[in-house]
């Protein structure tokens, strides 16, 4: 990094801090988001209504952080009414939707209907949030999109003896029943705000412009095309907004996020100031990045100071089932082999390292936890919690231990993930993963009758309505194995699916490709129309000093070639360096 390279990124920065709204600034990773948004709102003066601000987020995290920012530079009064730091549901909600809807009934907006337990019945029954209503942004009609349904349940309804337009009408029926009971969901909070500022314009514009001089809305590639035409609507009568984000990590299609909406909306900007600088990673990984992104542009500029500058680890792997993946030739665990590399090239500990994957069924188990019964595990995630030492996804992980425990009990005929449980039984996962911390919070000190204490506490613990526990079944019935030598909790990688590591960053990442054909994607694909491409994109900008990349041995050719072309320093891990690095000289 040379002190140019500095001068100019901070440069960026400020001319983004002070620039008049509308505004557009698209962010590399690493490139301060979040902060320039919070230093633009810093700059403001004390004022009242017509100055106020508001600061939009995708995520209850980064509300909080802007509001805790604001705070810790002794300007409390930027995070209080008249401005509004929250979430875009909660500002949908606040401004666009609740004020105009009737007086007749107390209104409710829940997450989703999953929130209620709201099902659809004809020869079977099927939850109302497994429906999939969508907003045509054009014009805000409503469908529902049987395509999506058997995308994401394929044999949710097909050997129903019901065809599909009499179910979707069921599921409208249920729907407006709730509603008419005073409910809405996101999805219904998007639409009314839609609808208000369609045909009621005058009425919803006035009160904003009357509170805000300008609208902030970070991460705006995680806006679903409905919110894009809202924002539209706002920009085209005159609200004067800022959107930081970075097009290049849109990965939530699942979500109705559409990349061409995105870019026809943010080239109506007249202003337009970049940031490129990467305060986060090294060279490599920006050279890196650069290969998995949309427009062929060079790689952002690192002023993140690393002294050193480590080439990409390309490691081909052998994938098998149970998460296990070997290096191939030398059957080591790959998860082992990458944390020995980044503790020796680089002197980063396993606790610094992060290991993600696309789905979550191809993330693996560190060899340490394999084979261990599931009391071990529980002891495991009590030591964490109770020790206080543990980072905050080592905690969620804990929980989500706890969380299954409980399950198995209140539900032994059902078998699958937390998620998965939770969605057929019409669960909130947030309330499981609570509900799992108190779990383990109120247990014993592991021991060797331990399996004792558990199952009092399991039995007595507060359960669902829709729980059916049968006699012992999901009870322990043994004592941990070693407990008192395997409570400790070593240090160990993070390990989670992409979409939950997104805003978040470790000094070195480890991405899992058990996929054939990734490395043709990755040299033929345009990532402007390839959500899979930017979701590669989104886990190695997580790392700040190294990357490596687990694939099968076919595809580590191919990749090779795209980063040869692309002058992106890189090493084969070969056999026998990963069977040093275990076996020891």
């Amino acid at each position: 990094m040379s002190p140019e390279d500095k001068e100019g990124a901070e440069a960026q920065q400020q001319s983004a801090v002070t620039a008049l709204a509308p505004l557009y600034v698209p962010a590399c990773p690493g490139s301060g988001k979040t902060h320039v948004i919070v230093a633009r709102h810093l700059t403001h003066p004390a004022g009242h209504f017509r100055q106020a601000r508001a600061l939009i987020s995708f995520t209850r995290t980064a509300r909080n952080q802007m509001g805790e920012r604001c705070r810790a530079e002794g300007r409390a009064e930027l995070a209080a009414f008249p401005n509004f730091i929250g979430t875009m549901d909660s500002f949908l909600w606040e401004f666009l939707v609740r004020p105009y809807l009737s007086a007749d009934r107390q209104w409710q907006l829940v997450d989703t209907w999953a929130a209620l337990g709201a099902e659809v019945k004809l020869d079977r029954t099927v939850a109302l949030a497994e429906f999939p209503f969508v907003i045509d942004p054009d014009n805000g009609q409503e469908r529902i999109s049987q395509e999506r349904l058997r995308e994401n349940n394929p044999g949710l309804i097909n050997s129903s003896k019901y065809p599909w337009g009499t179910w979707a009408g069921a599921a409208w029926k249920v729907r407006d029943r709730l509603v008419d009971q005073g409910y809405l969901s996101c999805h219904e909070n998007r639409l009314y705000a839609f609808r208000h500022l369609t045909t009621r314009p005058s009425e919803v514009l006035g009160p904003l412009r009357s509170r805000f001089s300008e609208i902030m809305v970070d991460e705006v590639q995680d806006c679903s095309a409905v919110e894009i035409a809202i924002l539209g609507m706002l920009h085209d009568a005159g609200v004067k907004l800022t959107l930081v984000g970075d097009p290049d990590q849109m990965i939530y299609e699942w979500r109705d996020a559409d990349r061409q909406r995105l870019d026809e909306f943010t080239a109506k900007f007249d202003t337009k100031i970049e940031l490129t600088g990467n305060r986060r990673s090294t060279p490599t990984i920006c050279a890196l990045a650069a290969t998995l992104r949309s427009g062929s542009r060079p790689p952002d500029i690192s002023v993140a100071g690393h002294d050193d500058d480590l080439p990409v680890l390309l490691m081909p792997a052998v994938f098998k089932k149970k998460a296990v993946a070997e290096c191939a030739g030398s059957g080591s665990d790959v998860l082992e082999v990458f944390c020995e590399q980044a503790t020796t090239r680089a002197g980063i500990p396993p606790e610094n390292c992060l290991i993600t994957a696309r789905n979550r069924d191809t993330l693996p188990i560190m060899p340490s936890q394999r084979g261990a019964n599931q009391i071990t595990h529980l002891a495991r995630a009590w030591e964490l919690v109770n020790s206080g030492r543990g980072a905050a996804a080592d905690v969620v992980q804990a929980c989500r231990a706890a969380a299954s425990t409980l399950l198995k009990y209140w539900y032994p005929d059902i078998s699958g993930s937390v998620e998965a449980i939770a969605r057929k039984q019409h669960l909130q996962v947030q309330d499981l993963l609570r509900q799992g911390y108190a779990f383990l919070a109120a247990l014993t000190q592991p021991h060797v009758r331990w399996n004792n204490d558990i199952n009092a506490l399991i039995k007595s613990w507060p359960r669902p309505a829709t729980a059916t526990p049968r006699a012992t079944k999901g009870l322990f019935r043994g004592g941990p194995a070693n407990v008192m030598s395997t409570v400790a909790v070593d240090p160990r990688p993070r390990i989670d699916i992409v979409h939950q590591i997104k805003g978040d960053a470790a000094d070195a990442v480890l991405l899992l490709l058990p996929t054939s054909g990734v490395g043709a994607r990755w040299r033929d694909g345009d990532p402007a129309y390839d959500e899979e491409l930017r979701i590669l994109y989104v886990a190695v900008t997580r790392a700040r000093r190294l990357v490596g990349l687990a694939m099968p041995e076919g595809e580590v050719s191919i990749v090779r070639t795209v980063l040869t072309a692309a002058r992106v320093p890189h090493h084969v891990i070969g056999p026998a360096e990963s069977l040093k690095l275990v076996s020891g000289p």
